[in-house]
């Protein structure tokens, strides 16, 4: 008797179990195998952080070199009298900022101190002469630290001396109109405006040298007159000190000119308002304000 379909796959199936065994499981990734997998991803991932840490485990920058400032030289000119000869050698020593042109100022107010001849009818009462008067004794101390060849080797500066001096360069050079002008637009400095006063203005216009600025001729007397106070007070608007500490102030006073209190007191009308709208042009790089047109 033939067996039915089902019971024949049953009995073929009993059969083969008997002879090979029970069929295979899936093959397991060892315990061991797993644990080296472990190690092995770490160790990779391990060395490339430390290669390329993550922004925020980067190391910081190494910080850049302090680039040093340049001196505030204009402090120099209103140091104690008394201590003149430190107050030079500081100037001297911040020569590339321009402190040969302030050591050859503040040298030269020896000079001025040696040719002073105080005016007989002074008013020894009033308060500003005799503080001029403190100021003189002060100078004359500060001035006694150095022998009168000592000075005068500052205050005469050989043309080869200003080599290295940006301002001093700029003062004893031959230039004027416009490539004066931009030097001096550059670094307005207090001092070398003082220096410059009518250098800035002046012209020669149809032969004759005139002051010009904003489209004006300073030719007569007047005007001119205005035109050169304007050019005194212009430094104070860059922070020269024009009051009493000022030796332009203290030194007229003794002179018997009239004791102030500042440059601006004895200035003509109109020269303050001048001075401020050339201090405006200056810082302003307007160079055709002062170009004739």
């Amino acid at each position: 008797m033939i067996a039915p379909p089902a019971a024949l796959v049953l009995g073929l199936a009993l059969v083969g179990w008997a002879w090979w065994g029970p069929p295979a499981e899936p093959a397991a990734v060892p315990a061991q195998g797993v644990a080296a997998a472990s190690v092995a991803l770490h160790t990779k991932h391990g060395a490339r952080w430390a290669a390329d840490p993550p922004p925020g485990a980067r190391p910081a920058a190494a910080p850049r070199p302090a680039v040093a400032a340049a001196p505030d030289l204009t402090a120099l000119l209103t140091a104690p009298e008394t201590a003149l000869r430190t107050t030079l050698h500081q100037a001297l020593a911040a020569r590339a900022h321009g402190g040969r042109l302030y050591a050859r100022a503040l040298a030269r107010r020896c000079a001025e101190l040696a040719a002073l001849q105080p005016a007989d009818t002074a008013d020894a009462n009033d308060a500003r002469h005799q503080r001029a008067v403190a100021r003189q004794a002060a100078l004359a101390a500060g001035c006694g630290q150095f022998a009168n060849a000592e000075w005068l080797a500052l205050v005469n500066v050989a043309p080869d001396d200003a080599a290295g001096d940006p301002l001093l360069a700029v003062q004893q050079s031959d230039l004027d109109g416009a490539p004066l002008l931009q030097a001096v637009m550059a670094r307005p400095d207090a001092l070398l405006l003082d220096e410059l006063r009518e250098r800035l203005l002046l012209h020669r216009l149809d032969g004759e040298p005139v002051l010009y600025f904003d489209g004006q001729r300073f030719d007569d007397e007047a005007s001119r007159a205005t035109a050169q106070a304007a050019l005194h007070l212009l430094p104070c608007q860059f922070g020269l000190a024009c009051d009493e500490r000022d030796p332009a102030v203290w030194l007229a006073c003794l002179r018997g000119e009239g004791c102030t209190a500042s440059r601006a007191e004895r200035a003509p009308p109109g020269a303050q308002a001048l001075a401020q709208r050339l201090a405006a042009a200056l810082r302003a790089r307007d160079l055709h304000r002062f170009l004739p047109r």
